[in-house]
């Protein structure tokens, strides 16, 4: 006795339609009774053999004359277990709203369409399946996963709005392998266990806009290794737990915009060694809780975060470490509540955007590393707000990195340390403000460094530390003075811009060295300038300026800047050594002020000649002497190396005798001084 001996009436009904490739739809009208969750009020006149649907699959009834054979079957319940295991099934299988009582076994089969819509499975197992057509899960619900292991399928695979709940490894649909020649589209999705997709191939593209991923576990979408030759969409995916992309190739974008990734303490988005021949874009509302990780991506066009939001609890919530970015890595209005944004070893060829960003973390938080990173075109950190430590260092700058109007906030500590990094254009810190220490040293900046207008203030400590800066043109024009110590130690300036009345309070200055400086102010004026270095006297400073002034063409300048250094040098001698530099001060002004000595030398000469004037002293031998002349006595006594036959020829006594030898004295002391003062001439 064959199946077709005992066939029920709605069976008899579907072979008929099935050998004409026509539909039956056993609905009965009635809404409410037709809802799948009413099956069990169906009767038999609804309910159809499993092994009737393999039988006409297989062929069991040739097709009507003209006609194409077909399952095309609405409104049924299907009892028993579907099983085409290693079958060859040339006729499409076509069910809407149907309930299936059993697992559809397509396990290395060989068939046509299977379209199995808005209806209700146990579980669909299609390993290494063979499908001519496409494969059509369209709003149906799966309680026990799907299974497509190393199948082929050569047209598309539509899961949009399916609802898959998970087999007992945690796992709703198992597609390792999965070859499709067309799209794969998950729209609208929901599964309640893993995405395994390992080693996927699409030659179109692969969708899963809007679906919702709760993963077994930690994983929620696994897909390493896969390749899509099309588009791989995930706009609005609601995933919980890892979305693993490691190692994907994808032939043209990535779109995860407004995706809500959630896997606590984990990964949230695992791309490590990501290919994509386009554009990768994560725009707002797109949010990660876990760590999005990029680590060696290689995207040949922009990489857009604009307006996303990241959080990662003591960890690293965005990873780009190594990646290679040949467009822009844009992320305009980004914020970031807990972890790091990093970028060690970045080469992003467009440039790096992340005007108004938001970094909000404790104070001892580092929000943001970019270090050893290439960035070709602009860094712009217009805006950005960073509370912690930001570290951009060893980095070169293709274009102008640009922190206008941005604030970091570390009072008492490092809160932006930008250094060892080459600009290739300016750094414009236009209306920064920085509560912490901001530290620039060993950087060089091709062209302007712009203070314009910053907020400096770290009190009791350092306000910006620039030891070994080069730079074009440094503009130290801030808005209020510094609150804390500008250290320029060995700095090189080319054009030097300040405001005295802006000046830090505190500064440190040696081996500092620049070409020019604005305002032209007095050597006066910019005395009071290096006398804030607060470490005590330093020699080159005082050089230095001095050399500017004789290379401007003010020598009279140079001499006042030389004069104070040998004042301030004083104070660091013996104290017959600052006893000495009182009388060079005094007398010669250290020999930049030679006309003191001929001064001293008028009030000496106009002193003895009044004193000797009034009480000449006499003769030693009476008869010999020349006639006395007290000027010409008085300068005899003064000019140690000059006899002019009055010293020798009198004898003073008492007091008159006491001047005499002072005269000697102050003689030889100018003598040295103005010898001294010479030679410094000389050697200038």
């Amino acid at each position: 006795m064959t199946i077709f001996e005992s066939l029920t009436s709605a069976e008899e009904l579907l072979r008929q339609a099935c050998a004409r490739g026509a539909w039956l739809d056993l609905r009965t009208g009635d809404a409410d009774h037709d809802r799948l969750d009413n099956v069990h009020d169906w009767d038999e006149r609804r309910t159809i053999r499993a092994e009737v649907i393999q039988a006409l699959l297989l062929g069991a009834v040739a097709a009507e004359e003209g006609c194409a054979a077909a399952i095309r079957l609405r409104g049924a319940r299907i009892s028993g277990r579907l099983d085409l295991m290693g079958a060859v099934a040339d006729r499409p299988l076509i069910v809407e709203h149907c309930h299936f009582d059993e697992e559809i076994r397509l396990v290395e089969a060989t068939t046509r369409t299977v379209r199995l819509v808005q209806s209700r499975l146990v579980r669909l197992n299609g390993a290494r399946l063979r499908l001519e057509g496409l494969l059509n899960l369209y709003g149906s619900t799966v309680a026990h996963g799907v299974r497509l292991d190393r199948a082929k399928v050569a047209s598309e695979v539509f899961m949009e709005d399916a609802v898959l709940e998970a087999d007992e490894q945690g796992v709703a649909l198992a597609a390792d392998g999965l070859t499709v020649d067309g799209n794969l589209d998950c729209s609208g999705l929901r599964a309640r266990g893993t995405l395994r997709l390992q080693g996927m191939r699409v030659a179109g593209f692969v969708k899963l806009s809007n679906a919702h991923v709760t993963g077994n576990g930690r994983m929620a979408v696994d897909a390493e290794a896969s390749v899509v030759e099309g588009r791989f969409q995930a706009a609005g995916l609601h995933a919980d737990g890892e979305v693993r992309i490691r190692h994907v190739q994808v032939g043209a974008s990535l779109q995860l915009g407004g995706a809500r990734l959630n896997n606590p303490g984990g990964l949230a988005l695992g791309a490590g060694g990501l290919a994509v021949t386009g554009g990768v874009w994560c725009g707002a509302p797109f949010t990660a809780v876990g760590e999005v990780r990029l680590i060696g991506a290689r995207l040949g066009a922009n990489l857009s975060f604009i307006g996303a939001g990241f959080a990662n609890e003591g960890g690293i919530a965005l990873n780009l470490d190594h990646a290679t970015v040949d467009g822009a890595v844009m992320g305009d209005d980004l914020t970031l509540s807990a972890g790091q944004v990093s970028l060690v070893s970045a080469q992003l060829r467009g440039g790096l955007d992340l005007r108004r960003a938001r970094l909000r973390l404790p104070q001892d938080g580092e929000p943001l590393v970019i270090e050893g990173a290439a960035i070709d075109g602009p860094a712009r950190f217009d805006g950005l707000q960073a509370r912690g430590r930001v570290r951009v260092r060893n980095c070169r700058f293709g274009g102008p990195v640009l922190f206008m109007r941005a604030e970091f906030d570390n009072p008492g500590g490092m809160a932006l340390r930008f250094t060892r990094n080459e600009v290739a254009a300016d750094l414009n810190c236009e209306d920064m403000i920085v509560h912490g220490e901001v530290r620039m040293g060993h950087t060089r900046i091709a062209r302007d460094l712009n203070f314009g207008g910053v907020v400096l203030a770290n009190p009791g400590g350092v306000a910006l530390e620039a030891t070994g800066l080069h730079v074009g043109e440094l503009a130290m024009l801030p808005r209020d003075t510094p609150d804390g110590v500008v250290i320029l130690d060995h700095a090189h300036v080319g054009r030097l811009r300040d405001d005295p009345a802006r000046w830090p309070a505190a500064m440190h200055l040696n081996g500092l060295t620049y070409e020019s400086m604005e305002p032209q102010l007095t050597a006066r004026a910019r005395l009071r300038w290096l006398h804030r270095d607060t470490r005590g006297y330093q020699p080159q400073p005082y050089e230095q300026l001095a050399a500017f002034y004789t290379l401007a063409g003010h020598p009279v300048d140079a001499r006042t800047v030389l004069y104070a250094k040998e004042r301030r040098i004083r104070g660091s001698k013996t104290f017959l050594g600052r006893v000495w530099s009182v009388v060079q001060d005094i007398t010669v002004g250290f020999g930049y002020k030679p006309w003191r000595a001929a001064a001293w030398l008028v009030v000496l000469l106009v002193a003895g000649s009044v004193v000797y004037g009034r009480a000449r002293p006499p003769a030693l031998k009476r008869g010999e002497a020349p006639d006395f002349n007290p000027v010409i006595y008085t300068l005899d006594l003064l000019l140690p190396f000059v006899d002019l036959g009055q010293q020798g020829a009198y004898n003073p006594a008492g007091g008159a005798q006491w001047l005499a030898y002072g005269l000697i004295a102050a003689g030889w002391v100018l003598a040295t001084t103005i010898a001294r003062g010479v030679a410094r001439v000389l050697g200038r």
